[in-house]
């Protein structure tokens, strides 16, 4: 873009390329000319200034048009016998115009635009007179200087409407985000709402009673209240709802028959302006085979099939064709003539963006054939290279039709995906309060109820220890309710000693605190919430054993494992696994496994891996 930073580095070899390429020319067509050489080889280096055509997209199309004026105006006056050449300045002039619709601004491009119209002056303007003149000046002028520069620009905006439609998929991205937080939100302040005189306020009254030396028995049927209404909890807050599956991508979005809707109209009118033309030209310009009404008959039914182009392209630019070419051949010669080169270039324009690209492709081809071949031509290579430019506008046409009908058919898909989506987080959130109700509230509740059972034990023997108790167990319904209203992650010297005070005996000697700090702290979570698992099942169904907590690595994964020995005493038998396969879920979302079962020693174990890429960086 002007203004932006210096020549990138395929400008460079680009511009480098025209210049061996015009070197090279004047050598072949020249070499027997000393001064046309030297003129010739003192020009090329003047087409090293295509470098800046994004940065200063005037200058290139200035200082070629002016040289190639110049030129042309010294080798009509010196040389007027020499024959034609400059084809590669021809193409420099074509990419420069194309250039400066792709990166100008304003009035430079109708400025640069006209350029062509000097060198059109220059060539044409001494040899030529009447008719012949402007259909020259016409010519460079409209197909050398302002169709390059609009097809330029329809790139240039079809660059500018992608870079929309991405940020209006980003934008779209974000609200998405922020619609789903507010259903997050939403639905934990319901669901807050909803466990507030439940779950809330007996966790703050078991800390309060706790604290102020509340009966240990009355705690107990309390926290025991507590454990069932909070099972009632997860049940209703895990019961099966039903979500809408969002609407999948659709198939490649139609985009042809809007951009045939609205061509119509226009290919009507080039097919009338253009069969009017090559009329008029018949009358006036045209060297005749058959008597001029002929001409004047036969012209507008060449171009009566471009009507067609917006319903069945590739079919109507053959017909033109097969038409065209029987013009030329049986009525009077289209080479050179305004109407002939109209009707190649809106041919190549119309079938680029209106078919399919294998269709698109193949009237590319059907076009060179058409011109090259059928009519015939004294420049082929420039009117290949015309043709190819007229192509690539109509393909940037199609292309930036098919961005705008993606991009509809993308917004609508994406709004109809919002209530989905919403009702998804909503479910989601749900499942993790479950989750968290189940992991932390179920385990202090536990250790509440145990440690009132062992307090009001001892309330008669030893009043000193009931109290350290108490304290324990206000510690206990605290962490719960931080858990229940917050996000602070687990403490896992916390939860064992917690635990320990409850009255079960645990072996730490294998955790190593090492890797379990080097690890992410979603990874650190995760292994919080499967010892805390572990250990509340243990205290529920196998009070008096002994637990052995093991974490570390192992190869390239992380390994946390929980086995608890036989029950010394009678514990809970029954249990609905639900924490656990809450549990596997959770270790299934950050690539991991986890298994349980029973042991041979009559004890159960929990066991988690978790995949080398989470703790690779840890364990190098």
């Amino acid at each position: 873009m002007p203004g932006s930073a210096g020549p990138s580095r395929a400008d460079r070899v680009v511009a480098a390329g025209f210049v061996v390429a015009s070197l090279g020319e004047t050598v072949a067509l020249h070499r027997d000319t000393p001064g046309l050489l030297v003129l010739g080889v003192c020009g090329a280096p003047l087409l090293g200034v295509l470098a800046v055509r994004r940065t200063h997209p005037l200058t290139p199309i200035l200082v070629i048009a002016t040289f190639a004026a110049l030129g042309t105006t010294i080798q009509t006056i010196r040389w007027p016998d020499s024959g034609d050449g400059g084809g590669v300045w021809l193409v420099a002039l074509l990419f420069s115009a194309y250039s400066l619709g792709a990166h100008g601004r304003g009035r430079t491009l109708v400025l640069g635009a006209l350029l062509p119209l000097l060198v059109g002056l220059a060539i044409d303007g001494p040899t030529m007179t009447g008719w012949a003149l402007v259909n020259g000046l016409t010519f460079l002028t409209m197909f050398v200087g302002l169709l390059p520069t609009a097809v330029g620009r329809v790139v240039r905006v079809r660059r500018d409407r992608l870079a929309v439609l991405d940020a209006q998929r980003r934008q779209l991205v974000r609200d998405r985000q922020a619609q789903r937080e507010a259903a997050v939100l939403e639905e934990r302040l319901r669901t807050t709402r909803r466990l507030q005189p439940v779950l809330l306020d007996g966790l703050r009254a078991l800390a309060e009673g706790a604290d102020h030396g509340a009966d240990p028995g009355e705690v107990e049927r309390a926290a025991r209240g507590l454990l069932g209404r909070a099972r009632d909890e997860v049940l209703a807050l895990t019961a099966p709802v039903e979500v809408p599956e969002p609407a999948l991508p659709s198939p490649t979005v139609d985009h042809l028959g809007p951009l045939r809707d609205g061509a119509q109209p226009w290919v009507v009118l080039a097919a009338g302006v253009i069969g009017a033309g090559l009329a008029l030209e018949s009358v006036g310009a045209l060297v005749l085979s058959t008597p001029s009404w002929v001409a004047v008959v036969a012209g507008p039914l060449v171009c009566l099939p471009l009507a067609l182009l917006a319903r069945r392209p590739l079919a109507a630019a053959a017909l033109t064709w097969v038409g065209a070419v029987a013009f030329s051949r049986l009525v009077a010669p289209l080479d050179g003539t305004l109407s002939g080169t109209a009707l190649t270039l809106v041919l190549a324009f119309a079938v680029a963006a209106l078919a399919a690209r294998r269709a698109a492709l193949v009237g590319l081809v059907l076009c060179w054939g058409g011109q090259l071949v059928g009519v015939g031509t004294g420049d082929p290579l420039g009117e290949a290279v015309i043709i190819l430019v007229c192509w690539l506008g109509g393909l940037a046409v199609n292309e930036v039709g098919a961005l705008v009908e993606q991009s509809r058919d993308n917004t609508r898909r994406l709004v109809g995906r919002e209530s989905a989506a919403r009702e998804r987080a909503a479910a989601e959130e749900r499942v993790r309060l479950a989750r968290e109700i189940h992991d932390q509230i179920g385990h202090s509740l536990t250790v509440v109820a145990l440690q009132a059972g062992a307090a009001r034990r001892l309330a008669a023997t030893d009043p000193d220890r009931m109290r350290r108790v108490m304290a324990t167990i206000a510690a206990a319904a605290r962490d719960g309710l931080t858990a229940l209203t917050g996000d602070t992650p687990g403490d896992l010297v916390a939860l064992l000693e917690q635990t320990r005070d409850a009255g079960m005996s645990i072996t730490t000697d294998t955790v190593d605190a090492d890797a379990l700090r080097l690890v992410d702290d979603e990874t650190r979570e995760v292994a919080y919430r499967i010892v805390q698992e572990a250990l509340t099942n243990a205290l529920r169904h196998a009070p008096g054993a002994s637990v052995t907590v093991t974490i570390g690595p192992e190869g390239r994964e992380l390994v946390v494992a929980v086995r608890n020995g036989r029950a010394t005493r009678p514990g809970s038998v029954s249990g609905s696994r639900q924490g656990l396969v809450g549990l596997q879920a959770r270790v299934v979302a950050h690539d991991g496994d986890l298994c349980w079962g029973p042991r041979e020693d009559g004890g159960f174990e929990v066991r988690a891996t978790i995949p080398a890429r989470r703790v690779e960086r840890a364990f190098r």
